[in-house]
């Protein structure tokens, strides 16, 4: 029996032109403020598993990964937003 759950989330933010036609990875540039919208993103990834019961989140950091994958560059940092008195909403 399954009594503990948990999910892997790399902190991707929400992909423009994607795809086999669209821009490849390597071309992809996007601003620093589209980037910190990965934060949000795992804030409520976090919400939303803990009302469902997962027992953990697991993320992964990553570095200078302008393309908009993989781009949580300081856990510690996500902790932070995730205890922040605004991160509710």
């Amino acid at each position: 029996m399954i009594k503990r759950i948990h999910v892997l989330y790399v902190g991707q933010i929400e992909l423009d032109n994607i795809g086999l036609q669209g821009t490849p990875a390597n071309d992809r540039r996007y601003s620093d403020e589209r980037l910190t919208e990965v934060f949000w993103t795992a804030r409520d990834v976090a919400q939303l598993m803990d009302e469902l019961g997962y027992y953990a989140l697991w993320t992964a950091e990553h570095h200078f990964q302008r393309e908009g994958y993989e781009c949580l560059p300081n856990l510690i940092q996500l902790g932070a937003v995730a205890r922040h008195p605004d991160a509710a909403g």
